[in-house]
């Protein structure tokens, strides 16, 4: 799951990829960049849930 570094969103698209890397786009927030977070997916019932999720 990538997430935006500046707020946390979910709402991440890839808008160039390639040679020199992929520059991902937040719909949230507007940040533009090639550094994004990857997270794994919370199991079900698990406690400390990301309240971003």
């Amino acid at each position: 799951m990538l997430r935006c570094p500046s707020c946390g969103s979910r709402d991440v698209y890839c808008v160039v990829g390639g040679y020199i890397g992929q520059i991902y786009r937040c719909k949230s927030c507007g940040y533009r960049g090639s550094l994004i977070m990857e997270c794994e997916r919370p199991k079900n019932g698990e406690e400390g849930e990301d309240p971003h999720l």
